[in-house]
């Protein structure tokens, strides 16, 4: 019962699980949940699910991010200053997270909105060369593809750091 409650008061097993959260979480939700809903649910509907989740998608990487930052054993915050290798992927997943939730991801939304009512309203046959249309495709496919890549790099950073814990918890530090 003394190893557990050691344990239960050392910062270890909350950066454990906030790490394990924030990769799983980013996985999930970029290969399988968007994938599915993409592919079950009419686009209408997809275009409204997608703007009410993403926004909370962001927030959470960006929390859990913080999160893992404050449980990095053994000093919180303080070990990561000693450690600046730790501290980059950390720093680019947080940034990354930020940029896509402030950013990229209200952008990307309010281009998804323009573009699909361009698309369905009646006033782009007035638009005889389709010039409105294809400025709103363009920005909408900016916006995505920057969000996109974002969010990859944001995973890779999440793994990087993976690999240094790894490499950290078998050094014994």
């Amino acid at each position: 019962m003394d190893s557990f409650l050691k344990t239960v008061g050392n910062l270890l097993p909350y950066h454990l699980l906030s790490y394990g959260a924030l990769l799983g979480t980013e996985l999930y939700q970029s290969f399988i949940n968007t994938k599915i809903c993409y592919q079950v649910l009419p686009m209408k509907e997809f275009i409204v699910l997608q703007k009410r989740l993403f926004p909370i998608y962001f927030g959470t990487q960006v929390g859990l991010t913080a999160l893992t930052v404050a449980t990095h054993p053994p000093y919180s915050i303080f070990s990561l200053v000693q450690n600046p290798w730790s501290v980059a992927p950390l720093a680019i997943a947080g940034l990354t997270g930020c940029l896509n939730w402030f950013v990229y991801g209200p952008r990307t939304t309010t281009a998804m909105l323009v573009r699909r009512a361009l698309q369905e309203s009646e006033s782009t046959d007035a638009d005889s060369d389709g010039s409105k249309v294809h400025q709103a495709n363009r920005n909408f496919a900016r916006n995505h593809a920057m969000a996109i890549h974002l969010n990859a790099i944001a995973m890779i950073a999440t793994v990087f750091y993976g690999f240094l814990l790894s490499a950290t918890l078998l050094a014994g530090v």
